[in-house]
C-alpha cells in the first residue's frame, strides 16, 4: 500500500539507505498516523528531532489553545496567565497564539484557586520564577539520565523514539508524586526553623529582615583545576561538594544553593552552622588526603538578612562571602558577631582586626576550631 505522502519529494528521507530509511519511513508513518501534521514533520526533520517529537508529544501535549482562550474559561487575568506562564522561565507567549495545551489549561484553574484562596498575584509570580529554575534544573538531570539509560549505540530513529516515548509515560506519573513528597519535606523543615514571635505578630508576616547567620564554603583552586581536568571530571568535583555539604548538615542549617565550586548555608542557629562548617572542611580534607580532592575554607558572619524567592540577601552575606575569600584552606574563619553567638560550643583563636575589601570599618576575626577532646 502507498504511502498517503510521498516522504521522499517532502525531502523528509535525504540521504538515508538501508536500515536507516526504512526506520525514519517507520517513524514518519506512525506520527502521520498519529495525526502529527506534515508541517510539523517538515520542521522536526529540518532541526535534526524526528525521533524526539513523540516524547515531545507526551510531555507537551497538543497545542488547542491560546492564553486569551484559556484566561477566559477559568476568569484568570490574561496578562497575569502570561506573566505566570513565563515566569516558569519558558519563551514568552503571545496571547493570540495557539501554543497551549490541556496541561496549561490545568495550570491556569489551579492559578484560579490559589487566587481565590487569597494569595497576592505578585508573589505567585515571583515562586513561579523559583520553580523555574528548580524544574529547569531537574528536567536537565532527568534528560540525561533518560538519554543514558534508554538510548544505545547503533540505535535507528524508530526505535529510539519509541523508547524514550515510553520513558517518559512510564517515569511522568512517579515523577510528580515524588517532586510533591520533596516539597512538602522541604517546606516541613522551613517551617520547623520559623517562630511566631511578636515581632512577626506585629508585621503579618514571615518575610522580612530577621538574624541570621550565613556561610559560604568554596574549593581551593577551583579555577586552576578547571584548565587541568576534563568537564566532566570537573563536574563530578563540584557534585562531590554538595553531597559532602548534606552529609554534613545540622538542623536548622539549609543549604541555600550551590554555586559552582562554592555552597552557602544560612541559620537561626549560629552554633549549628559553625559545626556543618567544621564537619565539611574535615571531610574535604580526609578527602583531600586520601585522593587529592580539592581543599575547602569557609567564612561564617551574622547579622539581618532578607529571605526572598529562596535566596537570602543583606549586610550578612556580604561579610561571610568576603570572609570566605579570605580564610586559609582548611579553616573556618567567623565574625565577631558570630564567634560571641556561638561562645564555647567551639574552640576559637583570634585571626586578628582586619579592614576588608567592599566593607566599611575594621573587623575583628576568628578562626573556629574543634574543641580538644575531653582526657579521661
Amino acid at each position: 500500500m502507498a504511502d498517503p505522502v510521498d516522504f521522499e519529494a517532502e525531502g523528509l528521507v535525504g540521504g538515508l539507505e538501508g536500515p536507516a530509511r526504512e526506520a525514519r519511513l517507520a517513524l514518519l508513518r506512525r506520527l502521520l498516523d498519529e495525526g502529527v501534521e506534515l508541517a510539523a514533520l517538515r520542521a522536526a526533520v529540518a532541526d535534526e528531532r524526528l525521533a524526539l517529537l513523540p516524547v515531545d508529544r507526551v510531555l507537551g501535549g497538543e497545542a488547542r489553545y491560546t492564553a486569551a482562550e484559556v484566561a477566559a474559561a477559568t476568569g484568570v487575568d490574561p496578562q497575569l496567565l502570561v506573566d505566570a506562564l513565563a515566569a516558569f522561565g519558558l519563551p514568552p507567549i503571545d496571547p493570540g497564539e495557539r501554543r497551549l495545551g490541556e496541561g496549561d489549561l490545568e495550570t491556569a484553574w489551579r492559578l484560579r484557586a490559589v487566587l481565590d484562596a487569597g494569595l497576592p498575584p505578585e508573589r505567585i509570580v515571583d515562586v513561579n520564577r523559583v520553580i523555574g529554575r528548580t524544574m529547569a534544573q531537574v528536567a536537565a538531570a532527568m534528560r540525561l539520565l533518560v538519554g543514558d539509560a534508554f538510548m544505545n549505540a547503533g540505535d535507528t530513529e524508530d526505535v529510539v523514539a519509541e523508547r524514550l516515548e515510553t520513558a517518559a509515560k512510564t517515569l511522568m506519573p512517579s515523577l510528580a508524586p515524588a517532586l510533591e513528597h520533596a516539597f512538602a519535606l522541604h517546606l516541613r523543615e522551613l517551617l520547623r526553623g520559623d517562630a511566631i514571635d511578636a515581632a512577626v505578630l506585629r508585621s503579618g508576616a514571615l518575610a522580612g529582615e530577621r538574624p541570621v547567620s550565613v556561610a559560604f564554603a568554596d574549593l581551593v583552586g577551583f579555577t586552576w583545576l578547571g584548565g587541568k581536568i576534563p568537564a566532566d571530571e570537573l563536574g563530578h568535583v563540584a557534585r562531590r561538594l554538595e553531597e559532602m555539604t548534606r552529609g554534613a548538615l545540622r538542623p536548622p542549617v539549609r543549604l541555600v544553593k550551590t554555586i559552582g565550586d562554592a555552597v552557602m548555608l544560612v541559620s537561626s542557629d549560629p552554633a549549628a552552622l559553625v559545626q556543618t562548617l567544621l564537619a565539611l572542611v574535615e571531610t574535604a580534607g580526609a578527602a583531600a588526603a586520601a585522593e587529592g580532592f580539592p581543599r575547602l575554607r569557609a567564612g561564617v558572619a551574622s547579622g539581618d538578612a532578607r529571605e526572598l524567592d529562596g535566596d537570602v540577601y543583606g549586610h550578612a552575606v556580604n561579610v561571610a562571602s568576603r570572609l570566605t575569600a579570605i580564610a586559609h584552606p582548611g579553616s573556618v574563619l567567623a565574625d565577631a558577631a558570630t564567634h560571641e553567638a556561638v561562645g564555647r560550643d567551639v574552640a576559637w583563636s583570634f585571626a586578628g582586626e582586619r579592614k576588608i575589601k567592599g566593607l566599611a570599618d575594621t573587623h575583628k576575626l576568628f578562626r573556629a576550631r574543634h574543641p580538644p577532646a575531653a582526657s579521661t
